[in-house]
């Protein structure tokens, strides 16, 4: 900018020049036509203007032309260095302190230009602090999000043994941590290790807001969950509980929406509690697709010393539970349309699909292609179980299932022990 300015000038300067070299020509030429009759005194005349007019302009030249091409000079030499070498040469060269010294117009622009410099160095350092700030912040956020999908990703090694079920998860946090997330894990009954895992565990939540106060505060909500479920296995006693420990000391109103569900994998029966969450569905092996739109009360959070219900349904060999977050059916194109419900419901009912990964690749691909160039705007998440094996007998269903390893394990050790032995 400044160099462009001093160009302007400097121009100027020189156009000034020429008219007034000009003007005074054109008075030499005038003083020789009027000396007509004595050329002698006219040609004298003229060359005495002539020189007069050369003169001046070498004046106006060192007082105006020559402080603007230093200026010139002294603006190129500033952007061959860097901010740092530059703020040291603005005031250290000869050229600088002779232009800096003037007491005319061309001295105020000079310090002007210096002043100018010293709030460009600052600004620059404000930069670099504001850059590594912004750059950290990021670094922690990536480690945050690496911890959170850590937490929640699936590890097919966790369930490779149970061939009773196929489990599969997505989760796409709209920033790079989010408040969206899902659990599950295997329940031995009573605790016992004679005996199978025959409870199957699950959850998938949505807490309010985005970003690290919903990572927070989902952290603490999972954490309530997983720790009360080792306890007891009624969905509805766990949301119970977890809903008055964190309505009690919740200063900022934040509050979660859950679908909390246990399978029996003896006989398929779901034992489920939905606290203001988006209804999941089951695509029966015939093709159906049925909407679990019971809901057992508000989000938790919300309401201190609510009591939560539930409800209870069968899964058959082969049906598939949908369970999703609102990312799922508010995701939004570029004109802000909804994926919407219906759009998901049609999806589900109409398109082919026979595990729990095809329906989740399935879904994550029709958002893809409807969102188009338009960006995330929340969390989504998906949790899709299919149940495999083959219900029991009810009369059977009560028994627990006797993990034949350990069974035959303890057999040797008592066969290897000495008969007189206690």
């Amino acid at each position: 900018m400044f160099l462009s300015l001093f160009q302007v000038l400097s121009t100027v300067a020189m156009k000034i020049e020429t008219q007034l070299f000009l003007l005074l020509s054109t008075v030499a030429l005038i003083a020789f036509a009027l000396g007509k009759y004595n050329p002698l005194a006219a040609s004298v005349s003229m060359i005495g203007l002539v020189i007069l007019s050369f003169a001046i302009a070498r004046s106006f030249a060192k007082t105006l032309t020559r402080p603007l091409q230093d200026l010139i000079q002294w603006n190129n030499e500033l952007s061959q260095h860097n901010a740092e070498e530059a703020a040291a040469l603005a005031c250290s060269t000869v050229l600088a302190k002779r232009t800096l010294q003037r007491q005319d117009k061309i001295g105020e622009l000079a310090r002007a230009f210096q002043h100018r410099e010293s709030e460009l160095q600052r600004s620059v350092e404000r930069l670099k602090q504001t850059t590594a700030t912004k750059e950290r912040l990021e670094s922690e956020l990536q480690i945050g999000r690496d911890i959170q999908m850590n937490m929640l990703t699936i590890k097919p090694s966790g369930f490779s043994k149970h061939k009773d079920l196929e489990i599969f998860a997505t989760l796409k946090p709209a920033r790079e941590v989010g408040g969206d997330f899902y659990d599950f894990y295997f329940r031995r009954e009573n605790l016992s290790y004679l005996f199978e895992e025959n409870r199957f565990c699950f959850c998938v939540g949505d807490a309010s807001g985005k970003g690290v106060p919903a990572a927070l505060f989902m952290a603490v909500v999972k954490t309530l969950l997983r720790s009360q479920a080792y306890t007891d296995l009624s969905p509805a006693k766990i949301l119970t509980h977890v809903n008055e420990v964190i309505s009690a000391d919740n200063p900022t109103c934040m509050f979660v929406t859950l679908f909390f569900g246990v399978l029996n994998l003896a006989d398929g029966e779901l034992v489920f509690t939905n606290a203001g969450h988006n209804p999941p569905y089951i695509r029966r092996q015939n093709g159906l697709v049925e909407q679990l739109n019971q809901r057992h009360g508000a989000a938790l959070g919300i309401i201190e010393g609510l009591t939560y219900k539930e409800g209870k349904t069968t899964l058959a060999h082969g049906d598939i539970l949908i369970t999703y977050t609102d990312g799922v059916t508010e995701a939004m194109d570029r004109e802000n349309n909804l994926f919407s419900d219906e759009r998901f419901f049609d999806l589900l009912k109409t398109c082919k699909y026979d595990s729990a990964e095809e329906v989740i690749h399935l879904t994550v691909q029709a958002i893809a292609g409807f969102q188009g160039e338009a960006e995330q705007s929340d969390d989504l998440t998906m949790l899709a179980i299919q149940f495999l094996k083959q219900p029991i007998a009810p009369a059977e269903s009560g028994d627990l299932a006797i993990n034949n390893e350990a069974l035959s394990s303890l057999r040797e050790q008592w066969d290897k022990t000495p008969k007189g032995s206690a």
